[in-house]
This record gives structure tokens, C-alpha cells and sequence, in this order.
């Protein structure tokens, strides 16, 4: 699990985290709310310690593997073939039931037909793009998942299978999203901040 205990971080006079205490626990989905700038993606960040609390200790498990799903865009290969570019993660993927997922066949399930995969990541749309980052991710094999805002810009058949994705995913799932269906499907737990502190919600 992934404890954060007395979590404070300011931006000058600002305030995006006061004396957090959260205790995030294995197999469970945790849906961060609240307005723009309110710290849940500061809070992202410092899970996956990209960046540091101002005070207090994050203690997280030996055997976490994070994998972070950020809103910015990371510099794609845009000379390689769509399969290539999710290879660099792995050929295969393990699903919870121990049932192993080809690169071909994960793509295929998101939407990237066979004689797709062999075309250039440089052909892509922006969409398709961030839903080609979001396998990349997913075919790493991480028992984490960081995902801040991961279905903007996905269209309505990639989100089912995103959803449907997650509900067999048997481990931690922190998700930034202002997507309230999205969340109501997938969430375990709700924490809405506000004012630096953070509240939970059934």
C-alpha cells in the first residue's frame, strides 16, 4: 500500500496541500475531485515522487510499480509502427486470472485493427494518440496506476473499454478526473479537495 502521512505542499502563498493523511490501499480504485488548481494533481505527483511534500513522509510498499498517466504528452516516436511503439513496453501483458495479452491483441481490443498497427504513430490523431500512451502505460505492467484526467479527448467506445479494463484490474487505481459518469462506474472511494484539505465521500 501507499501511506501519506501529514502531506503539505505550498506554491508561494498558495496552499495545495495542508497536512494530508491518506492510506491507500491494494486493489482499490480512488477517485481525486475538485476544482482546477484544488492539489490533485499535486498530490499525483507526489505519489509518484516527481516531486517533493513540503513536509511530512510518504511510505510506500517495496513491490509498488507505478505507472503515471500525466496530462502532458511525452515525446512519441513518430518514425515507428503503432505495434513497435507499444513493444517498448513489452510483447505481452498478464491479466489478474494469470491469461496473457499480446501487444497485437491489447491494441486490437482498444481499437487498433491489425493492418492499423503497422502504420506510424506520425499518422495518428490526438485522440488516438493519448490512447496509444495509455496502452504503452498498461502494457508496463505496473500493480499502480496514476491516471490524471486519462479520458479527455477519448471518444465514447474507448472509454467503455477503459472501463471495463479497470473493473477487472486487481490492484491500486488513482484517478484525476472532472468525468462523473466515468467516476461513478470506476470509483471505490471519493476524496473532494478543497482549500488544501481533503474530504471523503461514499
Amino acid at each position: 500500500m501507499i501511506k501519506l502521512e501529514n502531506i503539505t505542499k505550498k506554491y508561494g502563498k498558495f496552499v495545495a496541500l495542508c497536512d494530508v493523511n491518506l492510506t491507500i490501499e491494494d486493489g482499490k480504485c480512488f477517485a481525486l475531485l475538485g476544482l482546477n488548481g484544488a492539489g490533485k494533481t499535486t498530490l499525483l505527483n507526489i505519489i509518484a515522487e516527481t516531486i517533493k511534500p513540503d513536509s511530512g513522509h510518504v511510505e510506500v510498499g517495496e513491490t509498488i510499480r507505478r505507472g503515471y498517466y500525466t496530462q502532458t504528452a511525452e515525446d512519441d516516436n513518430e518514425n515507428q509502427t503503432i505495434i513497435d511503439y507499444l513493444r517498448e513496453s513489452g510483447d505481452y501483458m498478464t491479466l489478474a486470472d494469470g491469461r496473457r495479452v499480446s501487444a497485437e491483441s491489447l491494441l486490437e481490443q482498444f481499437l487498433f485493427p491489425r493492418p492499423m498497427q503497422h502504420s506510424l504513430v506520425s499518422k495518428l490523431s490526438g485522440g488516438e494518440r493519448k490512447r496509444l500512451r495509455l496502452l504503452r502505460l498498461l502494457m508496463s505492467g505496473p500493480n499502480c496506476l496514476l491516471l490524471d484526467e486519462p479520458t479527455n479527448d477519448l471518444d465514447i467506445p474507448t472509454l467503455v473499454r477503459l472501463e471495463a479494463w479497470l473493473d477487472d484490474y486487481p490492484n491500486i487505481v488513482i484517478i484525476v478526473s472532472h468525468d462523473r459518469y466515468f467516476l461513478d462506474r470506476c470509483a471505490d472511494r471519493l476524496f473532494y479537495f478543497g482549500n488544501g484539505k481533503i474530504q471523503e465521500f461514499a
